[in-house]
């Protein structure tokens, strides 16, 4: 594949990776899908909380198994992200 293809590819995927962004980000609320239970975010050491989300600290699989099920037949998202 020629360079300007490589390049080519590599900007279609990042204009799809953005869409996709814009579109999660313009589609969700404050709360969960079914409106149960509150966005659960992670903040940074220092950030402030935006108004309106909650921070939940999982102390196990069972709760992040609970809470990935409480919303059945809806799309979600789940990234796990490790320091290693």
């Amino acid at each position: 594949m020629s360079r300007r293809g490589r390049l080519g590819f590599v900007v279609a995927c990042l204009l799809v990776f953005a869409l996709l962004a814009a579109f999660i980000t313009w589609s969700t609320s404050s709360t969960g899908p079914s409106g149960k239970t509150p966005a659960t975010v992670t903040l940074a050491p220092g950030a402030t909380r935006p108004a309106g989300l909650d921070v939940t600290d999982l102390d196990g699989i069972e709760q992040l198994q609970a809470r990935f099920n409480a919303d059945k037949g809806v799309p979600r998202l789940v990234l796990a992200l490790a320091p290693t």
